[in-house]
């Protein structure tokens, strides 16, 4: 298999925030070069909206997925409901909801790597200091890179360990979520997570949004409280 097949497979990865850091960076220097690729991830850019748009019951109906996936299966799923789309727009939303759920259920079942920064370039773009909105232990900064497509949203949010560790529910792991809102407020999600207290995390999400379009970026919990928001 040649490089560019191998890229091939990735923009469903990319778009869900299933790479490592060292393999985004990797994908990032090979969009720069390649139309296909960048075209793949422009045309799944607003996939994390799609899936955060699945009912939870609708998930809850997907198998178990077996601690071993294979790492083509996501892809494959996204790929499918992208032809599907191509081939009738008259289908899609039974199609695209379908597979987005199967989609959803892999995704969680892949890990998220949240390896050390790879000595790379920093990238540039509009840097975006979040404030708080509910007072927590979290604090997080955003930067929001153009790209042919749209937007790619790079976040390190810090989850700071609470002053006394008996505090009820220390070392449990919680899901968070990205969010941005339009210039005409339109709100969509864009990436998930888990952290514990004491964790950095660097969730990364996509959005066909262009930077000068987004009005803000949040930060919520999964039960949906606003917990950050900052404006470009």
């Amino acid at each position: 298999m040649n490089p560019v097949d191998l890229y091939a497979e990735w923009d469903a990865a990319y778009v869900l925030g299933a790479l490592s850091p060292l393999e985004r960076r990797e994908f990032e220097r090979h969009l720069a070069t390649c139309g296909a690729c960048a075209a793949g991830v422009a045309e799944l850019a607003g996939l994390p909206g799609l899936l955060a748009k699945v009912p939870a019951a609708d998930l809850e109906m997907v198998a178990p997925v077996e601690d071993s996936v294979p790492p083509t299966l996501l892809p494959r799923l996204v790929r499918s409901a992208a032809r599907r789309r191509r081939r009738s727009r008259g289908l899609v939303a039974g199609a695209i909801v379908a597979t987005a759920a199967a989609a959803a259920a892999v995704a969680l079942a892949i890990p998220l790597a949240f390896a050390p920064p790879a000595q790379t370039p920093a990238a540039s773009g509009a840097r975006v200091s979040l404030s708080q909105v509910i007072p927590t232990t979290l604090s997080a900064k955003a930067l929001l890179v153009e790209e042919s497509w749209g937007t790619r949203i790079e976040m390190q949010c810090t989850y700071a360990a609470p002053a006394s560790t008996t505090t009820s529910g220390y070392g449990v792991a919680r899901r968070y979520e990205m969010f941005v809102t339009d210039s005409r407020g339109n709100v969509s999600q864009v990436a998930t997570w888990s952290a514990t207290p004491g964790s950095t995390v660097e969730p990364s999400g996509t959005t066909s949004l262009r930077p000068s379009e987004i009005a803000t970026v949040d930060v919520r919990s999964a039960d949906g409280r606003v917990l950050l928001t900052g404006r470009p």
